[in-house]
């Protein structure tokens, strides 16, 4: 085992408790865009205290490069309702990083 992977089991061996209370995949869809709720079950809805967002689900500028020039581009990404979402539970389970909307293909395979 690398030195660097050592020293990490090391550390989680410390602390304790099951490998899964440190981060878990986690699926929601929004139910408001604004102000952003998304729910995990039945009985959760996160609101955006418990969010945090990557930029595959937000609005964002890019640069692209079109007949040798330089243009700036917006991406319209952001959430709307009934979006179906992947997200990283963090460590402690108070935050959620949302990083990806899910295409209808995966939705078919994580119902299969």
């Amino acid at each position: 085992m690398a030195i660097a992977g050592r020293w990490l089991v090391e550390e989680l061996e410390k602390r304790g408790g099951h490998h899964n209370e440190y981060a878990d995949i986690v699926y929601g869809t929004v139910v408001k865009a604004n102000p952003l709720q998304i729910q995990i079950s039945e009985k959760i809805t996160l609101n955006a205290a418990f969010l945090v967002l990557g930029r595959n689900v937000v609005d964002h500028k890019e640069n692209i490069i079109l007949d040798g020039s330089t243009k700036e581009i917006t991406l319209k990404q952001g959430l709307k309702a009934d979006d179906k979402v992947a997200m990283f539970r963090l460590d402690g389970g108070q935050q959620f990083y949302v990083f990806e909307k899910l295409s209808d293909e995966a939705l078919k395979d994580e119902n299969s």
